[in-house]
């Protein structure tokens, strides 16, 4: 039972990785407008939490250890997808501090899944 939830959720993993890769495809003009109170870094650092969280559901992670792995992910995906921006175009550019908010990101949500999902 628990390698189909762990299948269902790289699925649902593999597959919010692509809509980070596709909202990064888009140009600016195609993006929505955030509210002017949201700061760009706080929408960065919440994509990645939810990744995080996510990776966090797809890989197995025993009790009691920190997966820096998946954090290391995070922070490795985050920073690909920067690439990923600046390599497209579309007006859109690599910025080192979306990065580290992905990355902070990423560990927050590593953090939070670890201390409410308690795995094996």
């Amino acid at each position: 039972m628990n390698i189909i939830i762990s299948s269902k959720w790289k699925i649902i993993f593999l597959s919010y990785c692509g809509v980070i890769l596709y909202v990064s495809s888009l140009s600016p003009k195609e993006l929505p407008d955030g509210p002017a109170l949201v700061s760009d870094k706080i929408l960065h650092l919440c994509e990645y939490g939810l990744f995080g969280i996510l990776a966090w559901g797809a890989f197995v992670v025993r009790k009691g250890v920190f997966p820096w792995g998946l954090v290391a992910l995070g922070a490795w995906f985050g920073i690909m997808d920067e690439c990923w921006q600046d390599w497209i175009g579309k007006s859109r550019s690599a910025d080192v501090w979306d990065a580290a908010a992905d990355a902070v990101g990423s560990l927050l949500g590593v953090m939070v899944a670890q201390l409410f999902w308690s795995k094996r």
